[in-house]
């Protein structure tokens, strides 16, 4: 009787810990990290399903742009927003985003980058929103102002470049559907490490550290509660 009390305390304790898992991820993008080199039109990254939530984490090489490619089957609203770690080292790091495209119009300004024929671009330079912390990685973002706009069905282009030439980390949120898939719940642990990891190396290990004092002193005080 006394073993099957355990069970069900252990049990009880497992649960409470999925849901926490679950209701944090639940606020996350799918996230997408930039590994190759996307200083090149030609070599942009594709952004699949560009209507799913995504964030994608990437660094901008002083004096570089970045570009990304996704392509519309149907008119529908796009939205982009991008964000900025608040780290001292990002602090004036504001990059500016553009949408690449038919029908849009002329830059009205010079741009580090050459138009492909028969498209325009509009330019979104960087304007505070706010200060947003996300839940599921408990990190910190200065918030730029979104991008919504009503495309048509075709091949379109987002470039990310910084006017003054400086380089920092940012993140790209595209999208606002959520959509999460039953495997991408057993990916928690790696999704977390590896967001973390890019936000802060130094934070990250400290947080490792401190984990396995953390959990053992929340689960003393779970089964203290039960008892």
């Amino acid at each position: 009787m006394r073993s099957g009390g355990t069970l069900l305390k252990g049990s009880i304790c497992a649960l409470i810990f999925l849901l926490v898992l679950l209701s944090g991820k639940l606020y996350a993008h799918r996230p997408l990290f930039v590994k190759t080199d996307i200083t090149e039109l030609e070599n942009a990254r594709t952004i699949p399903d560009p209507e799913i939530s995504r964030g994608i984490y990437a660094e901008l090489a002083p004096g570089k742009a970045h570009f990304y490619q996704f392509v519309l089957q149907e008119d529908q609203e796009f939205f982009a927003q991008m964000l900025v770690p608040t780290r001292p080292r990002y602090k004036d790091f504001r990059p500016t985003l553009a949408l690449i495209g038919p029908g849009l119009p002329a830059p009205a300004a010079e741009i580090p980058f050459t138009l492909p024929p028969n498209t325009g671009v509009l330019i979104l330079p960087w304007e505070d929103k706010e200060v947003f912390f996300e839940p599921f990685t408990q990190t910190r973002y200065y918030m730029a102002r979104e991008l919504r706009r009503a495309l048509t069905a075709g091949t379109w282009q987002l470039a990310v470049y910084q006017p003054e030439g400086k380089g920092g980390k940012y993140t790209l949120a595209v999208g606002e559907k959520e959509q999460w898939r039953i495997k991408d719940i057993f990916a928690f642990p790696a999704i977390w490490f590896r967001t973390r990891w890019w936000y802060s190396p130094g934070q990250t290990i400290a947080i490792i550290l401190a984990a396995p004092a953390l959990a053992a002193f929340l689960v003393w005080l779970l089964l203290r509660i039960l008892k």
